[in-house]
């Protein structure tokens, strides 16, 4: 199993390389709303406009968070149904 600061560094190291074609690659993620579920590293993102400075106009709408297997290391992103699951648990 991987540990907490491992499972961050490969979620960061994944938003970088999937923004790297997004038309703003300035995005960070959220880690004091990061949470383990299961055997998942779960880690929201957003733009960092919107979290340094509050800038709502640069806040992303519809980005799904990224997901760490914390048996294998790979990551994803998570589908609707997961993030509404997590809604429903109050993860969200």
């Amino acid at each position: 199993m991987l540990e907490r600061e491992v499972a961050e560094e490969r979620a960061t190291r994944f938003l970088a390389e999937q923004s790297q074609a997004w038309l703003s690659s300035n995005v960070r993620i959220i880690l004091e709303d990061c949470f383990i579920d299961a055997d998942r590293f779960v880690a929201p993102y957003d733009r960092i406009e919107f979290l340094d400075e509050g800038d709502e106009d640069a806040q992303l709408g519809g980005n799904l968070p990224i997901a760490v297997d914390l048996k294998t290391g790979e990551c994803s992103f998570i589908t609707w149904e997961e993030l509404d699951d997590f809604m429903e648990r109050g993860l969200f």
